[in-house]
């Protein structure tokens, strides 16, 4: 906006010196307004956009041209030179604007202090979360200092992902303003690509997937993997000789499922101390644990975690951390790592690993293949077997108009209509395919929940009492929220002869949360997953930064005994009901890296 407000006042001035003398070959009055409009523009962006000191300049040349209003038609001259004072007034303050350091600093620390005293006040779980603020202040003030003069903003993604995480709460998070710089400091916050990501089985072995050159992986040659829209940036970053190594790990017989023993010479979990912050959140420890062998991938040989080499930049300037360690890279930009995994025969071999870019896309696309539901529309049914059949609900909304109410009563209407039908077809078996749900409205919960609840009223949530002077929700003597009003719904119990899963996973969240809650007691009600549903559960708000936004728990759920509803406490177990955790093995691997096949929709339609 800056650039094209100070280009349309000097495109007006132009046109005021050749305007000039137009008054007087076409005598008319009104040709005195065209002077008013560089002024009204200036007023109307101040007034709307906010007055902006670096444009003084800019509105005071807007100014200079209301002296033109009392001109008359024979002053030609005058008003020429005006306009041209003008003009050069208005590309002195494009220079300034354009070489000014000070202009373009973003407040990194401002952003900081402002995020960490909101918290501070508002955030609702500082209790149950064991959050010490001044340690935490302690901390991270001196890394967003620092940040505030390199004005690095890939480190200061990477400072928020660690000061989020630091809350073990699903709904603390934070995203920069800008979707072009987010990207890039997703592409160089998580390491290189050295063609694998990582899982650990259920054995407790770790196992490579999604390895380049196989068919279903991701491959660093095409785009149709690139969910985020990578395939626009991601050969930015590729290393010279990436297409040339892209087979490196295929030719030594590394494939989906091999096992991998050491990275760079260390236990794989050895590295699991060294990874600090993460693309999501993870409040369940074991949920944690799950993913964790995945960010390990990235991590180079002599590098620490989040290092990333780019070609073509300095090593020190392209990488994390303090820049006291060196990054011995080649012409390319090349980094490497060691890899020792089991062959065919089961004896152990060691592979130099060159890097084939940044792990970032990789990293993202492996999660998907491991996190994301069937692909179809919200609420969408989809015929299993004859007796079993899936629906799949990714968002808990059901329209922009009913979001903002509570009223779900359509939505309910349309449910009992199909679920009946299904039961009078003779369907035994139904799957909620609530994989990577974003969350949602309570009140969606409900209007599902209540089809399939016991017959009587049930009690979801009580809500706090707030202390509207200060803003905050009160806590009686026992350190517990004071109770307010009551959630309830009634269950109609119509599948009370079938069976329900609830397909979740760790990305299973807010609403989402609230779903396997109410459902998952119920008796015919089992849920599973390879892991546990998020278990974050408060209300949120997010409060604005120069640079991107803050959001955070801010008002309390509780359960009827008082208790704060499903987060995790300090000792980040999970609150959700979860049944069975579908193992991850060699068949799941194959199943989905291999395959393309939706392992874990099909092991719940089997396991009726």
């Amino acid at each position: 906006m800056d650039i094209s407000f100070i280009i349309i006042e000097l495109a007006l001035m132009i046109f005021l010196i050749i305007a000039a003398g137009l008054p007087q070959k076409r005598a008319d009055n009104r040709w005195r307004l065209i002077y008013a409009a560089p002024t009204f523009l200036a007023l109307t962006l101040a007034v709307f956009g906010g007055f902006e000191v670096y444009h003084v300049g800019i509105y005071v040349a807007a100014a200079l041209q209301i002296a033109c209003l009392f001109l008359s038609v024979n002053e030609v001259r005058k008003k020429q030179i005006l306009a041209v004072i003008s003009a050069v007034m208005i590309v002195a303050n494009l220079a300034f604007v354009t070489f000014s350091k000070d202009i373009h600093r973003v407040p990194y620390l401002a952003d900081f202090e402002k995020g960490y005293e909101t918290m501070k006040e508002h955030y609702v779980l500082t209790e149950e979360k064991g959050i010490d603020w001044d340690a935490l202040y302690a901390k991270y003030e001196p890394m967003f200092r620092e940040i505030d003069k390199t004005q690095d903003h890939v480190e200061n993604y990477k400072a928020w992902q660690q000061f989020t995480g630091e809350f073990y709460d699903g709904h603390v998070g934070y995203r920069g303003k800008s979707d072009a710089l987010m990207l890039d400091d997703f592409c160089k916050a998580y390491g290189n690509d050295y063609g694998l990501s990582l899982v650990r089985l259920s054995t407790g072995e770790f196992a490579a997937v999604n390895v380049e050159g196989y068919e279903n992986s991701y491959s660093i040659m095409s785009d149709e993997h690139d969910s985020m829209g990578f395939f626009m940036v991601k050969d930015d970053f590729r290393p010279a000789d990436a297409e040339a190594n892209r087979l490196t790990l295929k030719n030594a017989g590394i494939k989906n499922g091999t096992i991998i023993t050491k990275w760079n010479g260390k236990p794989i979990d050895e590295y699991f101390s060294e990874v600090n912050y993460y693309m999501s959140q993870y409040p369940v420890r074991e949920n944690e644990e799950f993913y964790l062998p995945i960010y390990v991938a990235g991590i180079g040989k002599d590098m620490r975690y989040g290092e990333t080499v780019v070609p073509g930049e300095d090593a020190a300037d392209s990488k994390s951390g303090d820049g006291s360690d060196s990054v011995a890279v080649d012409g390319t930009g090349s980094v490497a790592v060691d890899i020792t995994y089991l062959d065919e025969n089961g004896e152990e071999k060691t592979i130099s690993a060159p890097s084939l870019g940044v792990y970032s896309p990789r990293m993202f696309d492996t999660m998907c293949k491991i996190d994301d539901g069937v692909n179809i529309t919200n609420l969408e049914w989809q015929e299993k077997t004859e007796d079993t059949y899936m629906i799949r609900i990714s968002q808990m909304i059901y329209d922009q108009e009913t979001y903002e109410g509570t009223d779900y009563t359509e939505m309910t209407d349309d449910l009992r209509e199909k679920i009946l039908a299904l039961k009078e077809a003779g369907v035994k078996n139904i799957v909620f395919d609530l994989r990577k749900n974003g969350g949602g409205s309570p009140f969606f919960v409900e209007g599902i929940a209540c089809l399939f609840a016991p017959k009587g009223e049930h009690i979801s949530y009580y809500s706090a009492v707030i202390n509207e002077e200060t803003g905050t929700f009160e806590r009686g003597e026992d350190g517990k929220y004071k109770m307010g009003v009551p959630m309830t719904y009634e269950g109609e119990d119509l599948w009370h002869d079938g069976n329900v899963i609830l397909l979740v996973n760790a990305e299973t969240v807010s609403a989402g949360d609230d779903m396997t809650y109410m459902m998952g007691d119920y008796p015919n009600v089992k849920v599973m997953g390879f892991t546990s549903t998020n278990s974050s559960c408060q209300a949120v708000t997010e409060i604005p930064l120069e640079a991107g936004g803050l959001s955070f728990s801010a008002v309390p759920n509780m359960f009827p005994d008082g208790e704060v509803a499903i987060d995790t406490f300090t000792d980040h177990v999970g609150r959700t009901p979860f049944d069975e955790k579908i193992p991850m093995d060699q068949e799941a691997i194959n199943a989905i890296f291999d395959r393309g096949e939706d392992y874990l929709m099909d092991y719940a339609v089997d396991s009726f």
